[in-house]
């Protein structure tokens, strides 16, 4: 990132070009020189003859650039004065210029001088709107010039101004976007569908916001930010788009011991993946709409039917008692988990948050370093926004080097990998117990035993009166409760609600809100007295 300044030069554009030009006068060594429009030797005619000829009126007759680079950045003078030509050809392609790179003070830069008008009588417009001529447009070409040749350019951050001068936070906001972006361009090809993607984030330890958009947070965000806000391309409208328009999937093998329990869902597994397959082959290089979205469908089903069959042989589980005590077990090991996670969260998070500090020290040294060149070169530098964050966090630190911002860093990586370890351990198994879930009320479901069903959010759950064996369910649209084993109610992770399962003649004891008994009522009798409820209450709402 050259550091470049423009003044316009008054007068006669004769002490601009000895200046830059005349080592002997002004004691600057000058290294190369080149010019466009006209000739290193004869320009300052050549510019008065232009001037002339146009009858140009003012006393602006030529603009003078600064372009200095830092001493970091590993050019020749040779380079350099490349760089500042092209600049000019790109910029000024009908001025005549003269650029004159100098190697004095311990950094090389060039001096551009510019005539105020071009070949054809028009003056340079220097307005800060002109997007080519105006000031901005001479830092973004310099930077993209200087980049080809391997120059470091500082990262375009944008912040706004605040009372306290804190501007970590925004530099947060905005490297939290790079880091969102990497990662989901780095996922977004390996997954097959927008569930795979969002279980992938998961792993990588990123809370999931799902609904009309979808939105991730990880640790140091204060809010979700939604995926189309870092790019539209991530909205959840173009991801499924991009799934369902998806060619050749290849499908993961089905590695798992068939066995009677496992038996019709294996088949099914089976059929969802040749189906995919044959399609994909009978359909390549055609494109048909409808068929991709029943394809992506397909695909997704395909997938779920798959882990539930692999959960199954991982758990050997091969009845419906077995799937209960999985269940038990899993929701025993996440309680476990999550007492010794509370324990050490608040510890670990203040560890992480100093870790992080460290390593943003480290990514920003080099936007330091170089600013801190570009303040030396010229006092009038205003240090960017970065550099002061830098300073800031050095302070907090108390740290004076990007050594000691590893040693830090080195310092907690032991206790930084337990803690991330324990958080995906307890991400882990709740995944497992949503798919053993899934599995068990697709058992209830299809079994010819159960005639009717309830369906209620966990918050009609009194965990106070439930015990290991059963739950007390507060039945929806009503104020009765009702207790009956765990093993008969089934949690859809996806829609996050839980359906009790109920025998047609099986006589259910019914409680009142202060728990006392009030009657014996049959799985039939309590599934129409919830529904009427409901109808009551439905009723009652739409008077309003």
């Amino acid at each position: 990132m050259p550091y470049t300044k423009r003044m316009p030069h008054y007068g006669s554009p004769k002490e601009l070009l000895e200046y830059i030009l005349d080592e002997k006068n002004y004691g600057e060594k000058v290294a190369v020189a080149s010019s466009i429009n006209c000739n290193v030797e004869t320009a300052l005619s050549e510019y008065l003859k232009i001037q002339n000829k146009f009858e140009m009126t003012g006393n602006r007759v030529a603009y003078h650039i600064i372009q200095s680079f830092s001493p970091n950045d590993e050019i020749t003078p040779e380079q350099a004065n490349q760089i500042g030509k092209k600049l000019c050809e790109e910029l000024y392609p009908d001025f005549q210029c003269v650029i004159s790179t100098h190697i004095d003070r311990g950094h090389i830069h060039n001096h551009i001088s510019i005539n105020a008008i071009n070949l054809n009588g028009r003056k340079l417009d220097d307005r800060l709107g002109n997007a080519k001529e105006g000031l901005y447009g001479l830092s973004d070409i310099s930077d993209k010039i200087a980049a080809e040749y391997g120059c470091y350019i500082m990262p375009k951050r944008t912040f706004s101004k605040i009372k306290n001068k804190d501007y970590y936070y925004q530099y947060k906001e905005q490297t939290w976007k790079e880091k969102i972006k990497y990662d989901l361009d780095v996922l977004i090809p390996k997954c097959n569908s927008v569930e795979e993607l969002l279980e992938e984030l998961s792993i990588l330890g990123y809370e999931i916001k799902r609904g009309k958009h979808l939105a991730v947070k990880i640790l140091g965000m204060k809010k979700f930010a939604r995926l189309s806000t870092i790019n539209v391309k991530y909205s959840q409208q173009n991801l499924y788009e991009m799934y369902k328009n998806q060619n050749n999937v290849k499908l993961r093998s089905i590695k798992v011991l068939v066995n009677e329990f496992n038996d019709t869902l294996f088949r099914k597994v089976n059929e969802s993946k040749i189906a995919i397959e044959k399609s994909q082959l009978s359909t390549e290089g055609k494109t048909y709409t409808e068929y991709q979205k029943t394809k992506y469908q397909e695909i997704k089903r395909y997938y779920k039917l798959k882990q539930q069959l692999e959960f199954l042989d991982k758990y050997n589980i091969r009845s419906f008692d077995d799937i209960e005590k999985s269940i038990e077990i899993k929701r025993l090991e996440i309680k476990n988990k999550n007492i010794e996670f509370k324990k050490i969260k608040t510890t670990f998070e203040k560890l992480i948050e100093t870790t992080e500090k460290a390593q943003d020290y480290i990514k920003l040294f080099k936007d330091y370093e170089y600013a801190m060149s570009y303040k030396e070169m010229n006092p009038d530098y205003v240090l960017p926004k970065e550099t002061k964050i830098f300073l800031k966090l050095q302070d907090e630190l108390k740290i004076h080097s990007v050594e000691d911002a590893k040693k830090l860093i080195k310092q907690s990586r032991s206790d930084r990998i337990y803690y991330n370890k324990l958080k995906t351990e307890i991400l882990d198994l709740q995944r497992e117990l949503n798919h053993l879930d899934t599995i068990k009320e697709e058992k209830l479901s299809s079994s010819e035993l159960f005639i009717h069903s309830i369906k209620f959010g966990g918050n009609r759950i009194d965990y106070k009166l439930s015990d290991n064996e059963c739950f007390c369910i507060n039945l929806p649209y009503t104020k009765e409760k009702i207790y009956i084993p765990k093993k008969y109610t089934a949690y859809n992770e996806k829609h996050q609600f839980y359906t009790l399962y109920l025998v047609d003649d099986k006589e259910y004891e019914l409680f009142d809100e202060n728990n006392n008994k009030l009657k014996n009522i049959s799985g039939t009798d309590l599934e129409k007295y919830v529904l009427d409820k409901k109808k009551e209450i439905d009723k009652l709402y739409s008077q309003f």
